[in-house]
């Protein structure tokens, strides 16, 4: 038993729950001795006429007798209600013990019944007392309140009878215990099965499952323990209540207002099934053509079919944004079936939503508008080697996602570089990828002095090049002179690479092979300058335009 109490005890939920219990416990036991204390009419606050301008009720031992809705004989309805019940406590003070009688009169001018214990006229039902539009007679509203207030005198006469109080504790006291063990069988099992839920789980479920479903079936378990717990509270309470006279109606108005909510609830969903019928066919309709949508753009991308305007390398993003428009009708014309769509409060969230989507999601669709004009111009994609930027401010290396607000990239040095796609659109995009078959294209720039000769520079060249692993050797690398400055040539080299993510260190390679190269040969890789004209002009004789090159490490 302490399992059950343990478990029901350290949740803030069971915390709440014992405190509820103890709570009526004593409310019940509070009003059964005021109800034994009080005197015959209950002419306390809660028995009191509860009194308006159109009328007021007349209460007797927690029950309503009849409505005064008329003033009478130079009295308002709440003066009415209040004489009473004067007269019906001192009936029960002298102890008559007379039925309750209806007796026609007439008085001024108007028609009525009254309603007498022996000699003691209670009080007097007039036809201004029948209630409007309810179609019933004088004498059928009269024969009401005459039963209405012969039970209640008799509830209060037999709530002050010793055997009827102990029948009642006892009923209570059964009550009580039953709902103690009845709680103590709810938690116990939900500690065991909380125990137990991984070793069931185990072997039955994926394993991802079973390693974070036993801790969610463990909530689901203890909020149907609580909901259970409420239901067993709710009928201790109606039990307890219905065992004292006095307290009788108390327990009829709990159970009419629960079942009256259950009725609303019920009759609720009974009337949501149409509206959730259509919302259903919607869905099966948007998942069958969301389907055929997938399908004919999976076809586009793998190359099984072809439409003007798709582009395979596009025909993922189509494909996505296809069906988040199918889904996004789908939920448009579903909406007015939704139950509760048309309350204040489904209207006031909507707008709250729409606010706040307005008001914070201008940058997330600027950078998902940037992802589309990336993914539709084929600028890059996943695999392809890219320097974005322009030089001194540029980032590269190999894109490994493209995603809808940014792209990655896999720099050289390992590290993971993310890239909004509103920046990528706004700055230029190297891709070294796109040549087919001859892999991605490096260059590096070297100036020399005119005093070398052309010639020997491109054999340097090309021979560091021809020792850099990494290069390609088809397509051959290749020399462009991309100036003649007042100085100094500018020499550039181009070659081939199968690895873009190498790049950077085929470079490093390749510089150190061009500085062997020129070392090798005695040619000064750093650019002259000039501060004076030379006596002699600074150019290559004819006879030294094509000298052998040397290899590193040959005398010079």
């Amino acid at each position: 038993m302490a399992n059950g109490w343990g478990l029901l005890g350290r949740t803030g939920a069971g915390q709440l729950l014992m405190r509820l219990l103890l709570g009526l416990l004593l409310v019940a036991q509070l009003g059964l001795v005021r109800a034994a204390d009080t005197p015959a009419t209950g002419a306390s606050a809660a028995e009191a006429a509860a009194a308006d301008v159109q009328g007021a009720t007349l209460m007797i031992a927690q029950r309503p007798v009849v409505q005064f809705r008329v003033p009478f004989a130079g009295s308002d309805p709440a003066s009415r209600a209040s004489r009473a019940q004067a007269r019906v406590k001192e009936v029960i003070d002298r102890g008559i013990a007379a039925p309750v009688e209806a007796v026609p009169l007439s008085a001024d001018g108007r028609q009525g019944m009254a309603l007498r214990i022996g000699e003691v006229v209670v009080f007097v039902v007039i036809d201004g007392d029948v209630e409007p539009g309810g179609g019933r007679t004088l004498e059928a509203t009269a024969e009401a309140a005459r039963r209405a207030l012969g039970e209640a005198i008799e509830a209060h006469r037999e709530q002050r009878r010793w055997p009827v109080l102990l029948k009642g504790v006892a009923v209570a006291l059964l009550a009580t215990v039953v709902l103690a063990a009845a709680l103590w069988a709810t938690w116990a099992l939900t500690n065991w099965l909380g125990a137990n839920f991984s070793r069931m789980l185990r072997g039955r479920v994926l394993s991802n499952f079973g390693r974070y479903g036993s801790g969610l079936l463990l909530r689901l378990s203890q909020v149907l323990a609580l909901f259970v717990s409420a239901a067993l509270l709710f009928a201790w309470l109606e039990v307890v209540l219905d065992a004292f006279p006095a307290s009788r109606p108390l327990s009829e108005r709990l159970v009419g207002l629960v079942g009256d909510a259950a009725q609303q609830v019920i009759s609720g969903l009974i009337d949501a099934v149409p509206g959730l019928i259509v919302v259903a066919v919607i869905a099966l309709v948007a998942q069958g053509v969301a389907e055929v949508s997938n399908a004919v753009f999976r076809g586009i991308e793998q190359g099984r079919l072809s439409m003007p305007g798709l582009h395979p390398d596009t025909a993922g993003a189509s494909r996505q944004l296809a069906v988040v428009l199918i889904w996004a009708l789908a939920l448009v014309a579903a909406f007015p079936y939704l139950p509760g769509s048309d309350t204040n409060v489904f209207k006031g969230v909507s707008v709250f939503l729409g606010a706040v989507i307005t008001l914070g999601s201008s940058g997330v669709v600027q950078q998902a508008m940037s992802g589309l004009v990336l993914v539709y111009s084929r600028a890059l994609k996943v695999g392809e080697y890219v320097v974005v930027g322009s030089e001194g401010s540029s980032v590269e290396g190999a894109v490994v996602e493209v995603g809808a607000l940014a792209t990655k990239l896999a720099a050289a040095t390992g590290e993971i570089i993310t890239v909004p796609n509103a920046v990528l659109v706004g700055n230029s995009v190297r891709n070294f990828s796109r040549q087919p078959g001859q892999g991605s294209q490096v260059s590096t720039t070297v100036t020399i002095g005119y005093d070398a000769p052309w010639r020997l520079v491109h054999q340097m060249l090309l021979r560091a090049a021809a020792e850099t692993p990494g290069l390609r050797e088809s397509p051959k690398p290749f020399i462009l002179q991309r100036a003649l400055n007042d100085f100094y040539v500018a020499y550039e080299l181009r070659a081939y690479i199968d690895r873009p993510i190498e790049r950077l260190q085929i470079l490093s390679t390749l510089h150190a092979r061009i500085q062997d190269a020129f070392n090798a040969q005695g040619v000064q890789i750093m650019s002259p300058h000039f501060l004076a004209q030379p006596e002699q002009a600074v150019v290559v004789p004819p006879e030294a335009w094509d000298p052998p090159l040397k290899k590193p490490g040959a005398p010079g």
